[in-house]
């Protein structure tokens, strides 16, 4: 019989949090894909929809994941407290507080996306832009916590998530000014008529 290796659990949190960066700036990136409709020749809202939900609750299952097995490992002891509340971890306790604070932010912004229909439009779609602060420290909490910070693989493909996160940021900055623009010359040409 073989034992368990003992930095399984280790490796474990440090996959999962890999994955749940990935996916949740792919939920990201079809988000703005969805609201811009930058694809719009193109793109099927519902199944853009679909796949930016999956995306969004893919990317909460790993972060669970990524907590759980925190504190089943031995390297670096979490506790609970210590994954729930910013500044609690005495390990790179500004990195790991970063990371917390990503997630209540997804927490926010899952949690008012399942509420979505008894929420005021304006109210849910202000909470929905937090999702990016979410995905920059997460970026950041990966960066300066993550212990694969310094392999080239891991940077190169951080490199890609961080273009990706700006780009869609940018996109939805440039599209949706647009789109604002051309709606208020709308507004000012019927105004006149």
């Amino acid at each position: 019989m073989t034992a368990i290796h003992p930095q399984l659990m280790w490796w474990a949190s440090r996959a999962t949090g890999m994955v749940a960066a990935v996916l949740l700036v792919a939920s990201l990136v079809w988000g703005v894909l969805i609201t811009t409709r930058a694809l719009k020749p193109i793109d099927r809202p519902v199944w853009m929809l679909a796949m930016h939900r999956w995306f969004s609750a893919l990317a909460c299952a790993g972060v669970v994941v990524h907590l759980v097995t925190l504190v089943a490992d031995n390297y670096v002891h979490f506790g609970w407290k210590e994954l729930f509340v910013p500044g609690a971890s005495s390990w790179k306790t500004t990195p790991v507080a970063l990371g917390v604070v990503a997630f209540w932010l997804l927490v926010l912004v899952q949690g008012t996306s399942l509420m979505m229909q008894r929420l005021p439009r304006a109210a849910w779609k202000f909470i929905h832009y937090f999702a990016y602060a979410a995905v920059w420290l997460t970026s950041l909490h990966g960066a300066l916590a993550g212990t694969d910070a310094t392999n080239p693989l891991y940077r190169f493909f951080a490199l890609l998530l961080t273009i990706a996160a700006i780009a869609a940021a940018v996109i939805r900055i440039v599209i949706g000014t647009t789109r604002a623009q051309a709606a208020r010359r709308r507004a000012r040409a019927d105004a006149r008529t």
